[in-house]
């Protein structure tokens, strides 16, 4: 790296705020000439089309690549790489991988936290006490528990494991489906493969831990809600695009559906005029599922990592790779 000077690192994104910045920085290694920007518009153009590498949170479209001569390597800042255009990069030879594992165990929890604020009510109770309504008579109908209840994973990665693995306490019954079908570590955490049409017919709670992808694309909508348990709890912590989200609406405004925790969103920041905005029975949270300040600064020495090896000559995890690219030129 001392031959080529320092590789120039531009990050964009709503992670980027001054606080998360103040810690990234902190465990920046050497060799590092570090930018950063909220939002694409605040960015400098020069300073993001002159950099090595992208530190990505922003989409990142094939326009942007072709002003991007310098450019080397995309580092996605999480795992979700859907908003960037994986091809344009493979056509520009440019790598880009993501931070697999990361930020499993903190979108697991957040997944919990859903589960267990909607199955027992406690946005709604939250608002009763605040307006002056303190009647748990009338809450008791509302409030359901977990324990004993059955969980569908509907993907089975890092964050789905790392779910089963905290679900072991409550004494829940876990079934899990992915497209590449039975997972030996399933039996190890005492998960059991399903089809989708039985993890639907049997699950009290669905949550959605899969990939943004075309393939995947409004995976869920009316046939699937349809088939649901009557009264199960409906979970989304990966991506907006995996949902139908009118049929969404419908399913819960019938009845059908108890309540939905949702983090993700068809379109993002969801508008106030929504229909999921009027309907108490959705608790929601604005994308942050994998975004505690304490998570920051492991995620940005697991990106860094990945940027110095890249740029070393180094191989990279292959989890972490989706574009593999040649070994840059430390020369420049």
């Amino acid at each position: 790296m001392s031959e080529r000077g320092p590789i120039r690192v531009a990050g964009v994104g709503f992670v980027f705020d001054p606080v998360a910045e103040a810690v990234i920085r902190g465990v920046a290694p050497a060799g590092l000439e570090l930018a950063f920007a909220e939002r694409m518009q605040d960015m400098n153009e020069a300073v993001l089309y002159g950099s090595d590498v992208w530190l990505a949170v922003a989409p990142v479209t094939a326009d942007m690549l072709a002003r991007a001569e310098r450019l080397r390597f995309i580092q996605k800042w999480g795992t979700g790489y859907d908003r960037i255009d994986v091809e344009a990069a493979a056509r520009r030879g440019v790598g880009v991988a993501i931070t697999a594992g990361a930020n499993s165990t903190t979108i697991a929890e957040h997944t919990l936290a859903l589960m267990l604020t909607v199955l027992r009510h406690v946005a709604g109770a939250d608002r009763a006490v605040r307006a002056g309504r303190w009647d748990p008579a009338a809450l008791r109908p509302l409030m359901h528990g977990l324990s004993g209840k059955t969980v569908g994973i509907v993907g089975f990665g890092n964050i789905g494991k790392a779910l089963t693995r905290m679900l072991q306490g409550f004494g829940v019954t876990v079934l899990y489906n992915r497209r590449s079908g039975r997972d030996p570590e399933g039996d190890a955490l005492n998960a059991r493969f399903a089809e989708m049409p039985q993890l639907l017919a049997e699950s009290d709670v669905v949550t959605l831990h899969c990939p943004g992808d075309a393939a995947n694309r409004h995976m869920f909508a009316a046939p699937q809600f349809d088939a649901m348990k009557p009264g199960a709890v409906f979970i989304n912590t990966a991506r907006g695009s995996l949902v139908v989200e009118d049929d969404l609406v419908d399913a819960l405004r019938s009845g059908r559906l108890l309540g939905a925790g949702l983090d993700v969103f068809a379109e993002e920041p969801l508008s106030s005029g929504s229909p999921l905005v009027d309907l108490d029975n959705v608790v929601m949270t604005p994308h942050v599922a994998g975004g505690i300040m304490d998570n920051i600064a492991p995620m940005a020495r697991h990106a860094f990592g990945n940027i110095l090896r890249f740029f070393n000559g180094e191989p990279l995890d292959p989890a972490d790779v989706i574009v593999p690219a040649g070994t840059a030129d430390k020369t420049d």
